[in-house]
């Protein structure tokens, strides 16, 4: 079961997105489990922001799928479990696909700005060969339309960044199915082909990455 831990609060208010961020890394530390209701006013006085921002950064997570609101409550209910960061990187690879057809060269796309990743603004770190995957998905996606970028930015990389982090890992017990190192292979053969103008492979190899970064689950004994 996971450790929870209590909210992450900060001195000063700060933005929309900004609250986002910080419902993301109670998620990704137990904060919150599944089946939980966000409670605006708590919220308020852990996080220190108004209710118009916490109102807005709930809008985020609906957006980003890792909350849903109740048919007749109203209520904001958390729906991301450890299962589902694999959700969000289907979802990423299947952007990474549609931008595989523009069949380019990364040297000829515009690189993205120089940026951290948004957990570290948290006090939590990416796996390096997950900051190097996402990473690349952000410069692959630059071909796409000024809106797909956005939604893939927006609703995939930024919850990744956050709930794909070590302490997330640790928390909820995602132990990948394959190493670091192997992973990390995986990578380089996608940037490899990104660089070279083989865009048609980095679908196949996306998914090979994400099938390696997915749960390791124990093997399912038979109920007698």
């Amino acid at each position: 079961m996971p450790n929870p831990m209590p909210a992450t609060t900060r001195p000063l208010r700060g933005t929309t997105h900004d609250t986002a961020e910080l419902l993301l890394v109670d998620l990704a530390t137990a904060r919150y489990a599944p089946g939980d209701s966000l409670d605006v006013d708590t919220i308020v006085r852990e996080h220190r922001v108004t209710p118009g921002e916490v109102h807005l950064a709930l809008f985020e997570l609906r957006r980003m799928k890792v909350v849903v609101r109740a048919p007749f409550s109203g209520a904001h209910v958390v729906v991301w479990h450890r299962r589902f960061n694999e959700v969000l990187l289907r979802d990423l690879v299947r952007m990474i696909s549609v931008a595989s057809t523009k069949a380019t060269s990364l040297e000829d796309v515009p690189e993205p700005g120089v940026r951290r990743p948004a957990c570290t603004a948290h006090g939590l770190a990416l796996p390096a060969d997950v900051a190097h995957f996402l990473d690349l998905a952000r410069a692959i996606v630059q071909v796409l339309s000024p809106a797909a970028r956005q939604h893939v930015v927006d609703d995939l990389l930024l919850p990744l960044e956050i709930l794909c982090s070590a302490r997330a890992v640790a928390v909820h017990d995602m132990r990948p199915a394959l190493g670091e190192t192997v992973r990390g292979a995986i990578v380089d053969l996608m940037e490899a082909a990104a660089h070279y103008g083989d865009w048609a492979q980095l679908p196949g190899l996306a998914s090979d990455y994400v099938t390696a970064l997915g749960v390791d689950e124990p093997p399912v004994r038979p109920v007698d």
